[in-house]
């Protein structure tokens, strides 16, 4: 169940050219679209995230995502695994999901239409309540933010505690990993990036929390995207 805020489906996956589809309000940018995607449908700790994205569900979930993006003519891009991490609403306990991410050509347009819809698509094809998008944008605010380790890199548990002890409580609430090397067991897999989704992330407390880190950000807006076709702002 790939969940962004209150463990709603993070997932973030691109999309092609449908045809019949409005071509307003394109979205270019020297980045191209992001895409978070999984293939996880049920709540699961951390650790089963983990072994998830270590395992088989994570190659079942590129090769499902390949054969959807060359179905739809994407050109080709790049994939990205991470863990994704969330924070129940009731309880406050910490869950994932194994999530690929799936970085457009930045030579390849996308409506915004057109995005949602692939993002309708993928999100029935893969069984998740939603897909999350990066549409990048200089006409926007920053709407996507990294934290990028390369020295003195936290394992899993250590990043999640520094996020709680050194921002505000909604940066817990969702967030994902990359991890440097899926292959170590959950305790010593290191964290090379942290990143967050959504136009309301202060770059300032961030760097305030992280001085030893190298912290970078993208303008643009980010979505949620459901299988039912509705669109969310986040």
């Amino acid at each position: 169940m790939n969940t962004y805020i209150s463990k709603r489906v993070m997932s973030y996956l691109i999309f092609s050219a449908l045809t019949g589809l409005s071509s307003i309000s394109y979205a270019e940018n020297a980045d191209g679209v992001k895409f978070f995607s999984s293939n996880n449908t049920s709540v699961i700790t951390l650790e089963k995230a983990y072994d998830r994205l270590a395992g088989k569900p994570q190659h079942e979930l590129k090769n499902s995502t390949i054969n959807f993006l060359q179905v739809n003519h994407i050109e080709q891009g790049r994939f990205e695994n991470i863990l994704g991490t969330y924070q129940m609403m009731n309880d406050k306990q910490t869950t994932g999901d194994n999530t690929e991410v799936f970085y457009a050509s930045p030579l390849q347009k996308f409506s915004n239409e057109q995005v949602f819809a692939l993002a309708t698509q993928l999100a029935n094809k893969l069984e998740q309540e939603s897909v999350a998008v990066f549409i990048p944008s200089a006409q926007y605010s920053v709407a996507d933010v990294c934290i990028n380790f390369k020295n003195n890199q936290p394992n899993i548990n250590e990043a999640i505690t520094m996020i709680h002890e050194k921002l505000p409580a909604p940066y817990s609430s969702a967030f994902s990993l990359r991890v440097k090397n899926s292959n170590a067991n959950f305790k010593n897999a290191k964290v090379t990036k942290i990143e967050w989704l959504g136009n309301n992330k202060n770059i300032a407390d961030i760097k305030k929390a992280f001085p030893q880190a190298d912290v970078s950000y993208k303008y643009g807006q980010s979505f949620l995207v459901y299988k039912n076709g509705s669109v969310e702002s986040i």
